[in-house]
């Protein structure tokens, strides 16, 4: 009889923490504040250029009169096992307007210190960046403490299982963690 009340109690503490968890998690992962994409000088897609990021970079850059366009893209050599981009197979890197590098490290921090580096050779007030949902906040406080110019973070929506939303907010919190204590490349 007790250890089925224990039990029951324990269970019960483990789903009203996950449920904690959970909604205090959803102003950061599931419902960021979006970024104000108006006004740019420079839209920059970070993380992988799938095709809804590129697609609403496109829409942003059509609304402000073509600003230039800077795409992330992994190192087709990397392989990790990840899906990977390579710059020479992907259209928008052909176009003008368009610059695509890989960042080194190819991470956010490694994002952020390629935009600060493209930043030094090109006119750039406002910078619109690109990502998915789950990453607006943490792209919002990397870019603060790596690049430090103006910038506006917006996400796109992604289909995510449940599973997927549970490792998003595993990993995007972990990942906080790793920002706060190491430094800018």
């Amino acid at each position: 009889m007790r250890l089925g009340r224990s039990l029951r109690r324990t269970t019960l503490a483990l789903v009203v923490a996950v449920a904690a968890i959970a909604v205090a998690g959803l102003p950061v992962y599931v419902f960021p504040p979006q970024g104000d994409p108006t006004g740019a000088d420079l839209v920059y897609v970070i993380g992988p250029p799938e095709p809804p990021r590129l697609e609403l970079a496109a829409a942003i850059r059509d609304t402000d009169g073509h600003v230039p366009l800077l795409v992330s893209v992994s190192d087709s050599r990397a392989g990790h096992g990840e899906q990977l981009f390579d710059a020479a197979a992907l259209d928008v890197c052909r176009r003008r307007g368009s610059t695509c590098r890989t960042p080194v490290p190819f991470t956010t921090s490694g994002e952020a210190a390629l935009l600060r580096s493209y930043a030094t050779t090109h006119d750039v007030d406002k910078t619109v960046v690109i990502t998915f949902t789950p990453h607006v906040a943490r792209t919002r406080y990397v870019f603060a403490k790596c690049y430090g110019g103006d910038v506006s973070v917006v996400g796109v929506d992604t289909d995510l299982s449940p599973l997927d939303w549970a490792y998003q907010y595993l990993y995007q919190s972990a990942a906080f963690v790793k920002a706060w204590l190491t430094p800018c490349p």
